[in-house]
């Protein structure tokens, strides 16, 4: 179990300095992925920074409060848990004078909504007035107290593909590689605050540097957006059809934990699915196994899907409980109208699906340079198509053994059997919410007669998939 000590250093004009977790990271040891159950010491420059900063605190207290909460929240995830070794937390405390609100007369300007519950969401914190500029001007201020935190950024000749892929050139380019900001925000009427994860960039002349930002409530929810550069998994807005395409080279880089296409070559959890790595089957009524399939949905509704039906990375919004049938639902109301926002909750505050675990592995290794060996490409595109192969040959089944995931997907599908969430109380696998990938498309065949997605999966025999 990670530590979870946070020691005080104050500074000048009221401000405080925080040290989280200090024992877990100080001797900068992390699991080995090539040699399970050994660990490898890496470099000081290799290090994952993690900076916490708050805006609308008026109290130390109340922040030594949600810095608490923050960390129990963040070790309480396996994949953090277990990589905390690499991991480096600190915090800094400036006092407002008030709460958040959309005046903006807090410590760094957020903007709040009317009513207080939510943090605004039309780029006020890129804006060139005086508040915007303002924000930036503390914000890097702050940030820049931590002198050793570390500056490694993407290079700008980084590819990864389409603009209308899920992470993009412009994502990534000169983006801060090894550092990420949780930014908690706090209103006179809220504590934790409707929030999201951006990108906020250094003033001029630097303006192309930029860091990921997870603002608000949810805090491991949105660090996770902003760390693992996971994508939302709940659906937000009924019938919404999705226009973005899955990366055309499969690298480290831009893997995600939405796919949008159906197809069984195209959907990179399916190792996890019960035709994959460890098989899985039922018969009869016997609950079928559910943990690796296709489920509905990621910000929209139509043609997006993720890999279970709960995970960190899900919420509520708009999301079917049981069917898709609308009326049917039991998120429905008694007429069998909809009120909008007001979807089943599908979020584990202490759980990734097993798919989210496995980027953010990758994602940690890749920023910690353990994927990367003697001989190598030089070029970060093409380090990140050689890492994603390498791990697919060798060392995916090491992390297998390091998270013990046969026994995860056996809790998972334990869990998933017991919940019976139709109106009816049906079970859930009997719900429409997720799909049987399709088979690929294979070249010319004789004849055969047409039978359902299901049969024909089975038929093409992905029973091995690593």
């Amino acid at each position: 179990m990670a530590n979870l000590s946070i020691v005080e250093t104050p500074l000048a004009g009221g401000k405080i300095r925080y040290t989280l977790g200090q024992p877990n990271w100080e001797d900068r040891r992390m699991p080995d992925i090539r040699r399970p159950g050994s660990t490898v010491q890496i470099e000081e420059q290799r290090l994952i920074d993690v900076i916490i900063l708050g805006d609308g605190f008026t109290a130390a207290s109340d922040f030594r409060d949600a810095l608490e909460n923050w960390l129990s929240n963040f070790y309480a995830i396996k994949v953090y848990d277990v990589f905390a070794g690499c991991i480096r937390i600190r915090a800094l405390y400036t006092p407002s004078t008030q709460p958040a609100s959309a005046n903006r007369a807090s410590y760094y300007r957020c903007r709040m909504s009317d009513d207080g519950c939510s943090i605004d969401k039309d780029d006020w914190w890129k804006a060139n007035d005086a508040d915007g500029m303002a924000f930036r001007e503390a914000f890097w201020e702050s940030v820049d107290t931590f002198a050793d935190a570390n500056p490694r950024r993407y290079p700008l000749d980084l590819e990864v593909g389409s603009s209308n892929q899920t992470i993009t050139n412009d994502r990534l380019r000169d983006l801060y590689r090894n550092l990420v900001v949780s930014f908690l925000v706090r209103s006179a009427v809220d504590e934790h605050p409707s929030g999201f994860t951006s990108d906020v960039s250094r003033p001029a002349p630097d303006q192309s540097r930029h860091v990921r930002v997870g603002f608000g409530a949810n805090e491991i929810h949105e660090f996770s957006h902003a760390f693992g550069l996971l994508s939302d998994e709940y659906i937000n807005g009924r019938g919404t059809t999705n226009t973005r395409v899955d990366p055309t080279t499969p690298s480290v880089f831009s893997l995600s934990n939405l796919r949008y296409s159906n197809r069984v070559d195209n959907v990179p959890w399916i190792h996890l699915s019960p035709c994959g790595w460890q098989e899985r089957t039922a018969s009869g009524q016997e609950p079928s196994p559910l943990v690796g399939w296709l489920w509905v949905g990621g910000s929209v509704h139509v043609g997006v899907w993720h890999s279970e039906y709960r995970c960190l990375m899900n919420g509520n919004h708009d999301n079917f409980q049981f069917t898709q049938v609308a009326a049917e639902d039991p998120t429905a109301n008694e007429d069998g109208t909809y009120t909008e926002e007001n979807g089943a909750g599908l979020r584990d505050t202490d759980r990734f699906c097993l798919w989210c675990q496995e980027i953010v592995s990758l994602r940690i290794l890749e920023k910690t340079d353990q994927l990367l060996e003697e001989g190598d490409p030089a070029d970060v595109t093409s380090q990140g198509i050689t890492w994603y192969a390498r791990w697919l040959e060798r060392l995916r089944s090491n992390y297998y053994q390091l998270f013990d995931v046969a026994q995860q997907i056996a809790d998972a599908e334990a869990r998933y059997a017991g919940l019976t969430p139709g109106r009816n109380k049906e079970p859930l696998w009997q719900s429409d919410l997720y799909s049987i990938p399709k088979a690929a498309v294979a070249g010319p065949a004789s004849p055969v007669p047409p039978l359902p997605d299901d049969e024909v999966f089975v038929l093409t025999g992905f029973a091995a998939i690593p």
